[in-house]
Parts: C-alpha cells; structure tokens; sequence
C-alpha cells in the first residue's frame, strides 16, 4: 500500500491505496549493502593487486630487454609458404588489370548513375518539404488522439513547460484548448532526486495526456526555483496539477490569462489575482478562523496553499509547527500549558544554550567577508526534502526516494527517524537541526508504522528499527498519538498562541529587521527575490546555487509584511460544539416541549420520528406516515428558556401513498406487516432520507463564506435564502426510485431509479450538499449529484453516460456519476464524508466496502462475517460499524481495528460528533448512550424508555455557527427531545420534567 496521489477536500493525504508497482526494497537494506561494498571493495583491491603485478613485470623488461627473447611461432610458417607468395604475387597482378578494366566501365557508368541519383534525392527532397507542410498544417496531430467537444477549438500553445510532481519533472509542451488542457511530453522524465532521465518515463504515464477543463476548480501561482513561474491547478476530482513555464512568468501570466477569459471553466472560482499576499488579503479566512468557524489545522493548510508549498513539490512541502514539548509522560494533560512549546521562538532558538552558540557564529560571519544580507543564523532549514523524506520513509512514494537520495540504499540506522522523543530532544540541542513538522503528523498514523516491512536495519547499539518509538502517553499506539496530537493542535493553548507562529513563518517576523529579532534568519538562498539564476553566468556558480535551493529548504511566500497577524478568539466568546470535553456529558440536560405536531395522545402526526433537520430559524420534522412538520425554532440563551420551539406547519410528502413506511399505507390494507418493517427489504427509517441545499446553492454560500464580505455580501443573508428553497430526497418506495421534494413536502420535484435494480434500501448526503450515495438490494452502490448541473458533467464517467444515457437537461436536479461495486448481497447501510471523499458501505453479508467518492475508485473492502445495521464515518477518516449481534465495532478507513464493544441493544442510529471524539448512539431500549470513539468507554446515558425506542438522532450543523448546538432526539412515539448543556450546573446528575441524564 502506498498513501494516495491526491489529496482529499481538506487537503489532507489520509488514504492508503493499493501499490500496483510494489518494491519491498530488501536489495536496498543498509547491512546488505555494506556486505556488498566490501565484497566490491575486495574485487576492487584484487584488481589493484593485479594491475600493479603487470605494472611491476612491464617495467622489469623495459629496464632488461636483452634478457628476454620473446617467441615467434610464425617462423617455420615463413618456410612452409614460400611458394605460396610467388602464387599470391601472380593472383594479385592478374587482379589488378581486370580490376583497372573493370574501374574504367564503373567510372562510365557512375557518369550516367549519378544523375539519376540527383534526379532520386530531388523527389525525396520534395516529398520530405510536402509532408513538412502536411504536418505544418496540423501541429496539434498529437492531441487529436483524443476526443474533442464538437465546439472545442484551440486557445493557445505553449512550448518549454515541464510537469511538476512529487517524484518526477517532466517536460513537454502544452494545448490550451476551450474544453481541455493537453500535454506532449518532448522529453524523459527526470527524478527529483537523482537528477537523471527515468527509462520508463516516471510516474507522469502515457507521452500525451488531458485534462478536462470542466472539472477545474482552482488556480493558484506558484514558484518553482524561487521564481514565480508556476501555476497549480486543483480539478473537483480531486486531482492537481502543478506546471511550470520555463517561458517565465510572462508566459505563466499569458496561459492563466487565455484560461480564465477564452475557456470554458464553469466550476472555477479562484481570485483573479496569482500574488500570495493579494490572495490572502482578499480572503476571509482569518475572520473565519478567529470566530473558531474553521479549525486550526485547516486554517493553517490555507495559509501553506495560499503561500505556495504543494504536496507535489518536495522543495515546497507543506510546514506545520511541533506543538508539544513533552515526549516521556505517561499521560498527556492538555490543559498543562507546560506540555506545549513556545510558540514565539523558532525550533532553533528554543533552547538558550544552543542560541547563544548561534549567535556568537552568526556575529563572526562578518569577519569572513558576508555581507549583511547574506549573513545567516541556521545553516539548516525547517523544511526541505530532506526533512519531508526523513519523516515519511516509512511509505510510498518517500521509501523509493529516500532510498535514491541515499545512491541505492537506506541511510544509515542511526540517522533514520525511529524515535519521537529523540527527534524532538535534536532538534532542541543540534545547532543544525531545527526542523518543523509536517502535516502527516496529524492525520496520518501509518507515516510511524512499517507496514510494508521494509529492511530499515539496526542502530549501532543493536536496537531494529522499525516502526517509530511513540510517547508512554501514545500507550504504544500510532492512532492514539495522532489523535492526541490532533487535540494538542486544536486545543485552547495552541489557539491563543498560533498567530505567533504564523508570524515567524508567513508573516511580519519572516524576514528583515524583525526576523534578526526573533532570531529567525535562515540562509539567503532560501528566500524569495534573493537571487536571480539568470543573471548568474558562471555555470558552476549558477548550479550550486540551484542546488542549494532545490536541497536546503525554500521559505513560504510572505503573506504579512508589517502588520501583526490577529490573535484567535477564546473559546467561551465563540461558537463550542454541545459536548467539547468529555465532562460535558455530566452536564447535559434535557426537555420536551409540550406542543408537538407528534404523539399517541393528541397527535395528528402518525408513527415514530424519522427523521430531524435543524435550519437557522426553523426545525423540519419528518415523521413515520410521510408527512412533515415544521418547527419555528430560535435558541436565545437570554430568556427564561433556552430556546423558543413552536409548531409552525404540517404537511404530507406529495405521492406519500407509495412510501413503504408501515404507517404511511392505509389501515385496511391487506399487507402483511413484515412488509416496510425493520428488516424488511422495503425498510423506511433514518437512513432513507436526506436534507440539502443542493449542490450549487452550498458551494455558493461556501465561496462566499471564504470571500471578503464586503464583496459578497453577507453569508447568513444568504444562508436563509437559500433554506427556503431546500430540498427533502428520500427512497423506499414500491416503485423503487429517489424522490426529491420541496422543503415543505408539499411538491414532488423528481423522481428517478438512476439504474437501480429493485429498491433503494438506504442514501447518505455529504456536507457539501451536492453529492449523494444510493445502496439498493442489486448489492451497487450509486453516487449521484444533486442540483449542480456543471458538477454532475464534470464527475459523470463514460459507463454511467452510457448505461443511463448522457443527459443535456441542465434542470435535472439528480444526475448519477458513478456506480460503485464490490458487494455481493444487498446494501444495508452506508456514510458519506465529503471532506474525505470517501464513501463506505456495508452489506448484509458482512461486507463494508470503501469507495472514494468523485471519482468513483474501489479501494478496499473489509470482511465482518455479521450482517452491518448501521454505519456513520468521521472526517478524520475512521468508522463506527453497529452489528446485527449488537456489537459497535471501530475501524478506519484504511482497513485498521482499533476497538469494539457490546451495546447491548439494537440501534437505529449513530452520530459522530465533537471533532471526531465523541459517538451519540440511540436503539430500542429508548437509551441515548454518550461514548468517547477511541476506546468506545460510555460516558453519560438518557434513558428515554417511556418513549420507547429511539429513531433518530440530529444535531445542529457547526456550519450554523454562531448559533448553539443542541441534540434533537426522535422517539417512537412520535416526540422530539431537546438536549443542551447547562452552563450553571456542576453535578454529575440532572432531571428535568420528563427525563434525566446519569453518568
């Protein structure tokens, strides 16, 4: 397995893929190539030995050559052929007149036979000068190979552009047409590491490639060799392209020109501008972060995207800070502000020992002729692809380069990354290390672990190396450590003191008079504008400062040059999620509200609670008998009461008649009652139906949110907007289709199968709004895009376009993508993420597949032997599978165990919450159970028996922040209960009116 090409939606790497061209590298291990060099070594010597023994002997006889007669075995040959040269003589004279007779008709003939040459040489000639002409006509004969739009015409050539990967550099020439991108390699691909052509082209794959415009999303200016001649183009699949104009930057800014204004680029929404500072400037992003709208990890890969470091540049990686100073307790108490690092410093002046040595050095460079520009503090820098490969070596493709760095080999033992503590306790006493971090440190735990076992040999006391020594507080685990991390990053103490940091890196403390005062002056070749190669005409001049930028480290782009970057807002004078600590739960409490549309005894609504949707101002209700109530809803802490919940109105679903919910069909109906029960394979529940924005009204609010609200106006202007034309899709119907509905219900807007065979057993709809996963009874899987017509022709792949037909109806609110395979029994459940563009679903034969998502891919699928009730998955990549023997069983996506536990009930729904901390889970017993997901350790219970079982379980989104988040809990009985966090309380047991909360 290797980590994925591309990232995910949050700009992460967390999936493992499978590796088609695996090398398990053994011929690489250091001892065996130890053991070859000296027996390289020793034919070597041999070979010495040898030569200088001819050396010796050669010149004992040039000093003696009367002492040695040498031997001529051609001697009695001499007499034996005698007569033989008389004959030989005779044969060579009677050669020589026929030869003069017969060189006298070729001189003849050659007279005649060269003009009929000229005359031959002049025809090719001319054919040669026709078939210039023909090919003049049709430069572009290369990217014909492909299919073009029947509009497509061509935009714009541009020679001398290379393609940028994390492995290989790859030259060629590029075809900008108004529908695709298209690139001819000219040349070999070079590897990044060992500067030599590749022989099988390297990881680019085919000479000619394509790139559908259509798909493009972002565009982004990018430097490479400390000039800024580059672009990175992010596609809505997920891929990117990184690009670099050896033209210079007058031919980058002509192609982005030619791109934005003569293309079809119907989903690109980057700024106009390619400047990083201008780019940050017009961002919103800052305010977003500030108000906790976004965390600190996905602010702080804003800020590396924005400042020019790409995950396919390994001079440019991204650069996250080390946040933690404690590497040997037994437990890690985040609240302890002395378990963290100074945030103000950089690594290298942490330790006032090791500054004081730098600073003595640093004062001496003058003396050594530097001028004051170039006079530097580090010799080192915190992040180079040195540091990249030391860190990652433990996966794909960082292994293969680790080992070409090193001519072949591994590194020596000693030198690998083996150990957290000892990592950290170097770059706090070595006056040349002073390394940062990167960002697999939290998100993914198998950059610790040899999974593929690869021969990383002994130090020299004896110690194996291979998976990395973590923290006693990690309990030996890589999942926990990254988890722990992961809370360190976000915790209280790392956002009051993070705009420091980034001060140093991308702000005001980067370079000049204020970066000698903070002691964060790095070598003047990694700094932007600090030199122009063109202007260096000594080529080896020229080429060890190129080396020097390409090995030691590049500093970001600056994106603050004078002012301080703002500090984050406290927490408590921000939005918190419901349960943001694991004593929350002690202090929840709980309420019914008396007027509910719902209920055995006045209610007009029938059947349970299926489904909740929390909106800004309003809760929709979706109850057993298809029909909807809507809820005026306003969470004001300031009165008597938390919040204000009013019955608004009540409506039926149009066509509620063909729903196989139990308590939508008619009293007299003949049915058996196994039909639409739990089980059944017409089963209607919480997993049949779903709430959105549709597609293009969520990623509108999103680039709105990420603009400068003064451009755009305000978002939660807009977020009200479009709430009120939402839309309700739901299955489980006889005639075996998905329905979309207004958000009242009252009108039925589509109605399609998407190639479904039989019913639709379960959807999930992801937090962007405009993707959907369908499982049915075929065992298939369909992805489908909702309301973004230019997303759905983006996403949409050739067998869907066949199988279905390609559609041009750009008013179809439900386009099908993809189909995703791998089961072999009916769906029984399934999660979306969209962050993670991943899909995982589950059958009711035991097995859960994992699928991404935008383009559809299989990656893996794992084998439970027990039919899966109920599935939910995380961001961060990990899954809770609920069990039909009642087990809760967690995993992540990359096929790890990491626990399980007996619920003890049936449940019907699972909700993750609290940045992936925290599991809500509601069943027939009428329990909702509060569990933490690492260890799946109940923390707090709600028994709500007397309503018997729970249906649903709903949250208020985080993307409504400011607003509070509360917990809304369907019953069987047709109630909603309301649970929020009591500020003033401080025991571990609360009861209201109806129901209470134990630890």
């Amino acid at each position: 397995w290797k980590l994925a090409e591309h990232t995910d939606r949050m700009t992460r790497r967390i999936l493992l893929v499978r590796n088609r061209d695996f090398n398990d590298h053994q011929d690489a291990s250091y001892e065996l190539m130890l053991n070859k060099e000296r027996e390289k070594a020793e034919r070597d010597r041999k070979e010495r030995e040898r030569k200088k023994r001819e050396k010796e002997l050669a010149e004992l006889m040039r000093r003696n050559p009367s002492a040695y007669v040498p031997y001529n075995d051609d001697e009695d040959d001499e007499e034996e052929n005698a007569d033989d040269v008389d004959d030989n003589d005779i044969s060579e004279n009677a050669s020589a007149k026929v030869g003069s007779v017969e060189e006298g008709k070729r001189t003849s003939d050659n007279k005649t036979g060269s003009n009929a040459m000229n005359d031959e040489s002049d025809v090719l000639e001319d054919d040669e000068k026709s078939i210039d002409v023909i090919e003049s006509l049709d430069i572009d004969a290369w990217a014909k190979t492909f299919i073009w739009s029947s509009s497509e015409s061509v935009v714009a050539r541009f020679e001398r552009v290379s393609i940028v990967s994390l492995q290989t550099i790859t030259e060629g020439r590029l075809l900008l047409t108004t529908h695709g991108l298209y690139f001819n390699q000219t040349g070999k691909a070079i590897s990044v590491m060992t500067k030599q052509p590749l022989d099988d082209g390297g990881d680019l794959g085919p000479s000619s490639q394509k790139w559908r415009l259509s798909r493009l999303s972002e565009v982004h200016g990018r430097r490479f060799m400390l000039r800024a001649q580059a672009l990175e183009l992010f596609f809505s699949d997920s891929h990117e392209l990184f690009m670099n104009f050896e033209g210079g930057t007058r031919e980058r800014d002509r192609f982005y020109a030619k791109l934005r204004n003569s293309c079809k680029v119907p989903l690109l929404w980057s700024p106009k501008s390619l400047n990083p500072r201008t780019v940050f400037r017009r961002s919103h992003l800052t305010q977003l972060w500030r108000k906790r709208k976004i965390s600190n990890f996905q602010y702080l890969m804003a800020l590396n995207k924005m400042a020019g470091r790409s995950f396919n540049d390994i001079t440019q990686y991204p650069v996250f800070p080390w946040v933690l100073a404690d590497y040997n307790s037994e437990v890690l108490d985040l609240n302890d502000s002395r378990v963290y690092r100074d945030l103000s410093k950089p690594v290298g002046a942490l330790n006032p020992d090791r500054l004081s040595q730098l600073i003595e050095r640093y004062k001496e460079l003058e003396s050594f002729g530097f001028e004051e520009n170039e006079r530097f503090l580090y010799g080192s820098h915190y992040s180079s692809p040195g540091v990249v490969i030391h860190y990652m070596l433990r996966q794909e493709p960082f292994t293969t380069m680790g080992i070409e760095l090193q001519s072949g080999r591994f590194d020596c033992p000693d030198r690998l990354f083996f150990d957290i503590a000892g990592c950290w306790n170097s770059c706090m006493t070595s006056s040349s290390d002073v390394k940062e971090l990167i960002p697999e440190f939290f998100t993914c735990p198998e950059m610790f672990l040899n999974t593929n076992r690869f021969p990383l040999g002994s130090t020299q006391a004896g110690r194996p190396i291979d998976n990395v020594r973590l923290p006693p507080w990690a309990k030996g685990s890589a999942y926990e450590f990254v988890r722990l991390h992961r809370l360190a990053l976000e915790s209280d103490f790392v956002s009051q003191n993070l705009h420091k940091w980034i001060d140093l890196i991308f702000g005001y403390k980067q370079r000049g008079a204020e970066a000698e005062t903070a002691h964060n002056v790095f070598h003047y070749l990694s700094y932007e504008g600090a030199v122009d190669l063109d202007k260096i005409t000594d080529e080896v001049d020229r080429c060890a400062a190129e080396s020097h930028i390409q090995n030691f480290g590049q500093t970001p782009c600056q994106l603050l040059v004078k002012e301080h970057h703002p500090q984050r807002l406290l927490a408590s004078d921000t939005w918190q999620p419901l349960i943001y600590d694991i004593s929350v739960p002690k202090h929840l409490r709980c309420h019914k509200p008396k007027q509910q549309f719902g209920g055995k005894e006045n209610g007009i609504a029938r059947g349970a609670v299926v489904s909740i949707q929390v909106l800004t101002e309003s809760i929709l209700v979706l109850y057993a008998d298809m029909s909807i109530g809507t809820y005026k809803w306003n969470p004001d802490r300031r009165g008597k009461h938390p919040f204000s919940f009013k019955k608004d109105k009540h409506r039926n679903v149009a066509r509620s008649e063909l729903s196989a919910s139990r308590a939508s069909i008619k009293r007299s109906s003949a049915l058996p009652q196994s039909m639409g029960a739990s089980g059944s394979r017409y089963a209607v529940g919480t997993l049949s139906f779903g709430y959105t924005l549709g597609g293009q009204a969520k990623e509108n609010l999103r680039r709105k949110q990420a603009m400068a609200p003064s451009r755009l106006g305000s978002s939660s202007e807009s977020l009200n907007t479009a709430e009120a034309s939402s839309l309700l899709v739901s299955c489980g119907y006889w005639d075996d289709t998905i329905k979309v509905h207004s958000v009242d219900g009252s009108k039925l807007l589509c109605s399609v199968t998407g190639g479904h065979h039989g019913p639709i057993r379960c959807l999930a709809i992801g937090g962007d709004g405009g993707l959907m996963v369908t499982g049915g009874e075929d065992a298939t899987c369909r992805v489908w895009v909702i309301d973004h017509p230019d997303m759905a022709i983006a996403l949409s792949d050739g067998y869907v376009q066949t199988a279905l037909g390609a559609s041009n109806d750009r008013e179809q609110l439900l386009s099908c993508c993809h189909v995703l395979w791998g089961h072999e029994t009916p769906i029984s459940c399934l999660a979306l993420s969209s962050d993670l563009d991943v899909a995982v679903s589950a059958s009711l034969g035991g097995t859960i597949c994992v699928h991404t998502v935008r383009r559809g891919n299989f990656i893996r699928s794992i084998y439970l032997g027990v039919s899966v009730r109920s599935i939910v998955l995380d961001s961060h990549g990990i899954f809770v599978a609920h069990t039909q023997d009642s087990f809760l069983h967690v995993y992540t996506i990359n096929d790890v165990f990491l626990c399980s536990a007996d619920a003890k009930d049936h449940l019907h729904d699972l909700k993750i919450t609290s940045n992936g901390q925290i599991l809500i889970t509601g069943g027939d017993k009428g329990h909702v159970v509060v569990r933490s997901v690492h260890d799946l350790a109940i923390l707090s219970m709600l028994d709500l028996g007397r309503h018997g079982p729970i249906r649903c379980i709903s949250l208020t989104p985080a993307e409504l922040n400011p607003i509070p988040q509360f917990l809304f809990i369907g019953s069987d009985d047709g109630l909603v209960t309301i649970v929020d966090r009591d500020p003033h309380s401080k025991s571990e047991h609360f009861e209201s009116e109806y129901v209470s909360f134990k630890l």
